[in-house]
């Protein structure tokens, strides 16, 4: 990996980061793409490199964080609506990718928290 590696993931982690575009339904390596252009062969390895994860499992674990968010700050919440606030519109994946994110499913993190 080169410097150019890295200043093309910076600039694609801040897209991502700044303007949230991991809490969208369709984020793809093609959104990625209209805020930096990252060719398309260094795509997968840079992820890969700088966050030692593959594209979706980095944008499955900032959804993730954000939902652990959202069940600590809104307890009123129902689990469905921040699955579908996180990009994420099937209820059993996104119990899934919680419970592997955090050991434990998200109806029992919210009640963690509601004391």
């Amino acid at each position: 990996m080169t410097q150019t590696d890295e200043l093309l993931f910076k600039k694609a982690e801040k897209a991502i980061l700044t303007n949230k575009l991991y809490l969208k339904e369709d984020m793809s390596r093609e959104l990625v793409n209209t805020f930096v252009h990252i060719p398309k062969n260094k795509f997968a390895p840079i992820f890969r490199k700088f966050t030692g994860k593959s594209f979706p499992a980095y944008v499955n674990s900032l959804r993730m964080a954000h939902a652990a968010e959202l069940l600590k700050q809104h307890p009123e919440y129902k689990i469905e609506s921040i699955a579908l606030e996180c990009g994420i519109t099937v209820a059993q994946t996104f119990y899934r990718l919680f419970k592997a994110e955090f050991g434990i499913t998200p109806s029992a993190f919210k009640r963690q928290y509601a004391k």
